[in-house]
């Protein structure tokens, strides 16, 4: 069951409007209620004076159909609302017994008339959205009021994020849409472009140059030699010349590797580049071709997004990359905001000067909003109806006749004049006829 809505308090300038509409309401009562009782003591009066003044007899007269008219029409008023003084009288409290009925109308009403499709269609075009908003947007208070509004959207979505209820579910959803990723696709995808005019080349070319280096280091020249006297079983550890011999058969291999580094750098034809060119495409192929290779992949992948490790970096990453936008969005001169601004600036003076821009707007949201409306009109009328049979009878009283009940006293004041002119001319028209 939704709750009434008088249930939820109202803001401050809601609060203050529906303060001076039942000031308003309760003048317009009274002067309707001082009406009758002014009818009431000028007939009294007109009573009294009648047998000494015969014109007496048209004041009697007038205030006595004013009374009439000012009676019938506040029962008129009040059975809208409930039973005239309490007695369920029939075809009175209109709008209670008939909430129900009230509600489909009304639902039915906003979706045949102000959702239908001509209609938003047409609000639309008379709207301008394109035009409005190159307008907008040229005024220097309106891009800085929604740039503070899409910085405040986006911190809210950052820190709640960040909610440890949340946190283990947008971990959950990173990692399932990375797994359907076709990873071996991409790297083949990628491999293609770096193989094109043998870019892939330059990759080499830094690999061997690092490589060079490294092995000039002298620590990884003293773990290289110890390795090689480990493994020299054959010389005798007392005579010392393990480490000796390590050394010279280091010396021999790094002068090779050396020189074969050096003729690779140095010839773009070598055939080691050659090796290197067949071995990057039959590894492309294969990734793009081959379904063996292609389930391996796929399967380290996923043994990667799901590994304990993989997931504490996840976490980790995503954590510097919140408290980053945390920090920029919260600086009054952050990066995001100042780019929103001038992205903002820089679309506002493209759409002023740029007619086609504005009507290509209009289009999209033609495209866009009709179809939507379309879709949920039903629902949103649904929605209302059941809104409206959700109140408390008192409730749906209450705000119809807040809204409108100024207006219907008006009538109980024009039906009592117009109750006293139609009295006097019936009386004036007898005395006439007599």
């Amino acid at each position: 069951m939704l709750s009434d809505m008088h249930s939820t308090a109202p803001t401050a300038a809601a609060a203050d409007r529906e303060h001076h509409k039942r000031a308003r309401l309760r003048f317009a009562r009274g002067l309707a209620a001082g009406m009758l009782l002014a009818a009431a003591v000028l007939y009294a009066g007109a009573e009294a004076l009648l047998a000494q003044h015969p014109w007496a007899g048209y004041v009697a007269a007038f205030s006595q159909a004013a009374m009439i008219g000012a009676l019938a029409d506040w029962f008129a008023v009040v059975a809208l609302f409930r039973h005239p003084w309490g007695i369920p009288l029939p075809h009175t409290a209109i709008i209670p017994a008939n909430k129900q009925r009230i509600a489909d109308n009304l639902g039915e009403f906003i979706q045949s008339r102000f959702l239908s499709t001509p209609k938003v269609t047409e609000a639309i075009r008379t709207f301008a959205p394109g035009r409005r908003l190159s307008r907008w947007l040229n005024r220097p208070d309106s891009v800085a009021h929604m740039s503070q509004l899409i910085t405040t959207v986006l911190l809210r979505l950052v820190q709640l994020a960040d909610d440890p209820r949340l946190r283990p579910f947008l971990i959950d959803i990173l990692q399932q849409q990375l797994a359907t990723v076709d990873g071996p696709s991409i790297i083949a995808r990628t491999l293609g472009i770096l193989s094109e005019n043998r870019r892939h080349q330059i990759l080499l070319d830094e690999a061997l140059a690092r490589l060079e280096a490294y092995l000039q280091h002298e620590d990884v020249r003293d773990t290289l030699v110890r390795a090689i006297a480990r493994n020299i079983e054959f010389i005798p550890s007392t005579l010392n010349l393990d480490e000796r011999v390590g050394r010279i058969i280091l010396q021999r291999l790094y002068g090779a590797l050396q020189t074969l580094l050096a003729d690779v750098r140095a010839d773009h034809d070598h055939v080691l580049r050659t090796r290197f060119d067949e071995a990057i495409h039959d590894l492309t192929r294969a990734l793009a071709e081959d379904e063996d290779l292609r389930a391996d992949v796929h399967h380290l992948q996923s043994e990667l997004l799901f590994h304990p490790e993989t997931l504490l970096a996840m976490q980790h990453l995503l954590a510097r990359i919140r408290a980053w936008l945390v920090r920029d969005l919260q600086a009054p001169e952050g990066n995001l905001g100042r780019r929103i601004r001038e992205v903002a600036s820089d679309l506002g003076r493209v759409l002023a000067t740029h007619r086609p821009s504005q009507d290509w707007i209009d289009e999209q949201i033609l495209k866009i909003v009709p179809p939507i409306v379309a879709r949920y009109r039903r629902i949103l009328g649904e929605f209302i109806s059941a809104q409206v049979k959700s109140w408390s009878d008192d409730f749906l009283v209450g705000q119809i006749e807040l809204n409108i009940g100024r207006d219907l006293q008006f009538i109980r004041l024009n039906g009592t004049l117009v109750g006293g002119a139609v009295g006097l001319a019936i009386y004036a028209i007898t005395q006439i006829w007599r």
